[in-house]
């Protein structure tokens, strides 16, 4: 696959990851539920009525507003290597196709390149969706793979 332009490459990315937020969220009937993302086992889990609904995570990165950068989370030794094993992918795309923002460690940005990062990654790597969450000074972007239902809490 070429990228000869990134740009057309990237509103696609956001399309898709858009389109797959919409449906796990419908599929699972998850809007307004309670959640709790677990870096130990990489697990993002939802809990609703009598169920859970769980999926693996993946962290693509972080956004620190008071230095106004975007990290990626394989630059990051603070994440267990469990919840940064599939950003491989992604970095090795963009050596590929020689696209700085995925192989750079850190680099200038907010949130609005922190979800671009998010749709890239999760197209790469054909995740069934994304989620962003918020911890302190950090804003945090995680794709998710493997969606199920376990019994209650």
């Amino acid at each position: 696959m070429s990228i000869t332009d990134w740009a057309e490459w990237s509103r696609e990315a956001v399309a898709e990851m858009q389109a797959r937020n919409q449906d796990w969220l419908a599929r699972f009937s998850l809007q307004g539920s309670p959640y709790r993302w677990d870096l130990d086992s990489a697990a993002l889990t939802f809990t609703r009525g009598g169920d859970r609904v769980t999926a693996d995570l993946c962290v693509i990165g972080t956004v620190s507003r008071s230095e106004g950068t975007f990290r990626w989370a394989w630059a990051n030794a603070a994440f267990p290597p469990i919840t940064t094993q599939d950003l491989g992918l992604v970095r090795a795309f963009g050596e590929t196709h020689d696209l700085p923002l995925l192989t750079t460690a850190e680099w200038p940005g907010g949130r609005a390149e922190g979800l671009e990062m998010l749709a890239a990654a999760g197209r790469i790597q054909d995740a069934a969706g994304g989620f962003v969450d918020q911890a302190g000074d950090l804003t945090l972007f995680f794709t998710l793979h493997r969606f199920r239902v376990l019994p209650g809490p």
